[in-house]
């Protein structure tokens, strides 16, 4: 099943009772977020509708990813499932299968995922008579916020060359009524888009939706390969085709169950600051130069909810999204990697900052091959600090994964430093902006063939006969 839209997923949060509404007066100045900071805290993390958010008309909801649960609902599935599914989806034919029998079948699997594109809006949407980003209940999540941040945006742009649409996720900050920063880090494609715009010395064409279904959010957030964009992976998750609606002053399309889109344009000659910003690091990003998005309509719902979450220290739902995205494509990432078993971007370490992978280990050398395999595929490029152990370590057990990495390493041998590379954006620690450096620690055990002439210990493991008997004493005497 696929929500319709936001109104059809929060219904059916209230069926399953995982949901609050609350009709006091909130402000949605540091007050708004720190409730739905506090629902999540106390590990709840219901989704909560605020009906009256102070000095604003449109109610908000929050915490629409806060749980394991809310997310599978959202993809209709488990994301290791989901994962799976696609990794069947583009495999090779098998022994009893003609290559055009599997690449006919592979066409009409893909075939249906185009949206479908609308010239008109639906019948309850209307273009605003003026634009006013202040009539929004755009939210200030901490005190030394710039300013208030969209931190859910769905912002669409087009290559220039190709045509093709992206739907990404960045913040963006409220300079005044008409003007936005927009967020779009070195190397996320919305950026891209604008590089070769600027290239071209054109204005380019951006719409942003402000809460729609909670799958097109998602999909936003998602490291997709090119060609493929979000709205045809909406497609592949859903099995539907999206519907698409030109934008009335912009060449873009935008999903017809949008709540509310903000239609304007980029000057790409145009800069300002943007920040400080309390971020998912943990720390405040520092205010940097980024490109400015001016609104020349607003299209909205008659009676629009605005989607809000919180960005900051961990936990809050980003984490929920972050695992949903590694186990989904922890199947098509072994496609490209086959030696991985499995692998955790840590959400202590904000997950690009560490990423730990377990191999099986054919070869002198192999950890150091999976390091750089990791580096240079997709958004793994921005993994800071790249660990390797054997299968027998669980990678999302840290008292395992911390005692393969001090017992199984020799500093000198074992960690890998490259010095002068790319780096996340929001990687305050480097030196410079967007370029530092990157880590790579073998913590499988040595081989001779690696110049390890000791002889390694075995692991300490308990027979097997004796543990099975030690649990049918344990049943018995209810311990």
């Amino acid at each position: 099943m696929t929500y319709e839209d936001l109104p059809d997923f929060i219904s059916d949060r209230k069926k399953k009772g995982d949901f609050i509404q609350i009709d006091d007066e909130v402000d949605p100045y540091l007050e708004l977020t720190w409730i739905l900071n506090e629902e999540e805290r106390a590990g709840k993390g219901r989704t909560i509708l605020f009906k009256n958010p102070k000095g604003y008309d449109i109610p908000v909801v929050g915490n629409i990813f806060s749980t394991e649960n809310k997310m599978n609902d959202i993809l209709g599935d488990t994301p290791f499932n989901i994962g799976q599914s696609l990794r069947n989806l583009i495999r090779p034919p098998k022994e009893n299968e003609s290559m055009i029998g599997r690449g006919l079948e592979m066409l009409r699997e893909l075939g249906g995922l185009r949206p479908k594109i609308h010239d008109k809006l639906p019948g309850d949407h209307m273009v605003m008579d003026r634009v006013d980003l202040e009539r929004i209940p755009i939210c200030t999540t901490w005190p030394d916020d710039a300013a208030p941040f969209v931190t859910l945006p769905v912002v669409i742009t087009r290559d220039p060359a190709t045509g093709i649409k992206n739907a990404g996720m960045y913040r963006m900050q409220m300079y005044d009524s008409e003007t936005m920063g927009m967020h779009w880090q070195i190397h996320k494609d919305g950026s891209r888009h604008f590089q070769d715009n600027r290239e071209r010395g054109k204005i380019m064409d951006v719409s942003v939706t402000l809460g729609t279904d909670p799958l097109t959010i998602f999909s936003a957030v998602a490291p997709l390969p090119e060609p493929l964009d979000e709205f045809s992976f909406w497609g592949l998750i859903s099995k539907k085709r999206m519907d698409l609606v030109k934008g009335q002053s912009v060449d873009i399309q935008y999903p017809m169950n949008s709540e509310i889109v903000l239609e304007g344009y980029i000057d790409t000659s145009e800069t300002r600051m943007e920040g400080p910003f309390g971020d998912h690091t943990g720390y405040y990003s520092l205010a940097e130069e980024f490109p400015v998005f001016h609104v020349k309509k607003i299209v909205q719902k008659k009676n629009p909810v605005y989607p809000a979450t919180i960005v900051g220290k961990l936990w809050h739902e980003d984490v929920i999204m972050g695992k949903a995205i590694e186990r989904l494509f922890l199947s098509l990432i072994t496609l490209q990697i086959p030696e991985i078993v499995d692998m955790n971007t840590m959400e202590e370490a904000v997950f690009h900052n560490m990423v730990v992978v377990s191999i099986k280990k054919r070869y002198p050398g192999h950890a150091k091959k999976v390091m750089f395999s990791i580096w240079g595929t997709g958004q793994l490029m921005f993994s800071k600090i790249v660990l390797v152990v054997d299968p027998d370590i669980n990678v999302h057990d840290r008292k395992q994964v911390i005692w393969a990495m001090t017992t199984r390493i020799d500093p000198s041998r074992d960690v890998v430093i490259i010095p002068g590379t790319h780096t996340d954006s929001l990687d305050h620690a480097s030196a410079l902006f967007n370029y530092g450096s990157k880590m790579g620690i073998d913590a499988t055990k040595k081989w001779k063939s690696e110049g390890y002439e000791r002889e390694w210990p075995e692991t300490l493991e308990m027979k097997k006969d004796i543990d099975e008997r030690v649990q049918e004493l344990r049943k018995k005497l209810s311990l």
